[in-house]
């Protein structure tokens, strides 16, 4: 489904972080937002993600439009960001039951097991989260973001605290994501990274983005 952002803009009292912004993300696409500190890259992904409600602007997934169809959109949109948003006195296994179950996900047991699985997690599924290293819990979280097959997923600096096999194990289900049909847009700080995974990469700056590659 396509993602299109028109003239999107957000203010936070009179600092004015997203200027009338232009953005489409196709299907299948896999795009990197980079740039510094305090350039409104997490408010982007939070405004696309439906957590917070642009000032200005449309936005539509596919036929559906943010305002009109809210619901409809959240339950296609996976999402990653600076908190796990997890139970951190459930473990991982059950997190991911619980998500799946909400997410109405057929068989809700079995698409956890798949993505313990598919991050080689069965070593720490079953601890609480509070007990987890910020990779694993980052490990966990990416996997309630994917539960539910979503057509936009959105990461907000996914790599931090993950070690290189678990960056490789993350970008993979970027990938693998993007192949099966959704649009993917992440943050980062890294710029080979961008470079390496992304096929397209796009630079937040004055409330805009701008260079594509």
């Amino acid at each position: 489904m396509k993602l299109v952002a028109e003239g999107i803009s957000k203010s936070w009292g009179a600092t004015h972080v997203l200027r009338g912004l232009e953005f489409t993300a196709e299907p299948g696409s896999l795009t990197a937002l980079t740039g510094g500190n305090g350039t409104g890259k997490t408010t982007l992904i939070r405004v696309l993600a439906t957590i917070l409600r642009p000032d200005d602007g449309k936005l539509s997934l596919g036929e559906l439009d943010y305002r009109a169809d809210a619901l409809k959109v959240r339950g296609l949109i996976g999402y990653l960001g600076h908190e796990s948003m997890l139970d951190a006195a459930m473990s991982m296994r059950e997190n991911l039951q619980m998500f799946a179950a909400l997410y109405g996900v057929a068989d809700a047991r079995a698409r956890a097991e798949a993505l313990i699985t598919r991050f080689e997690a069965d070593r720490f599924a079953d601890l609480p989260v509070s007990e987890l290293s910020r990779g694993q819990e980052q490990t966990a979280a990416l996997s309630r973001a994917l539960l539910h097959k979503p057509k936009l997923l959105l990461l907000d600096e996914p790599s931090t605290g993950l070690d290189k096999s678990a960056r490789e194990r993350l970008w993979l289900a970027a990938r693998d994501q993007a192949k099966a049909g959704a649009a993917v847009i992440f943050s980062t700080h890294d710029h080979d990274s961008a470079a390496s995974v992304a096929d397209r990469v796009v630079e937040m700056r004055d409330g805009k983005l701008h260079a594509a590659i």
